[in-house]
């Protein structure tokens, strides 16, 4: 059995989470496909699709964190769909020389999403709403983005360690 009807037929809890977790997938899918560069980032886009995005619950809490907007169970989510091979994560250098995360779908990610209406009402409203927001947010710089995002979002950025 496949890890997708695995996570179908589990529990109703497993549906619960997979109905959540179909926005990071959705995110990675968006834009043919497209890449987003770090965890701060992928954060940031949910956060704005949550706020920004026509139709999107809030089904991820986000608080202030050291960098705007932080969701700690988004962050498990996206270890967990890395553990399960529904989407990759490769490490790259950053023009400081640090590390950075990139994230894509998988081939398990791109079976799941051919049929979300097994878990949202809406799955093409919510991919439409996604779309729009990874094509407006993902190729700004970062620091551009999180500068948007405190700009529009002060209260996300209370903790901040930046002075942006």
């Amino acid at each position: 059995m496949s890890r997708i009807k695995k996570a179908v037929y589990e529990e109703p809890q497993e549906l619960i989470e997979m109905e959540k977790r179909l926005m990071p997938l959705m995110l990675l899918e968006a834009n043919e496909g497209e890449s987003v560069e770090g965890i701060t980032r992928l954060q940031k886009l949910i956060f704005l699709a949550q706020k920004e995005g026509d139709g999107i619950d809030e089904e991820y809490q986000f608080k202030p964190g050291k960098y705007g907007p932080y969701s700690r169970p988004l962050y498990d989510d996206v270890d967990r769909l890395v553990d399960e091979d529904f989407i990759s994560e490769s490490i790259e250098p950053n023009p400081f020389g640090n590390e950075k995360k990139v994230y894509e779908l998988e081939d398990n990610g791109e079976q799941l999403l051919e049929n979300p209406s097994q878990f949202v009402d809406n799955p093409g409203e919510l991919r439409d709403s996604i779309e729009k927001i990874k094509e407006e947010y993902n190729e700004m710089g970062f620091w551009e983005l999180l500068e948007y995002v405190y700009e529009n979002y002060p209260k996300m950025a209370e903790n901040s360690e930046l002075n942006i």
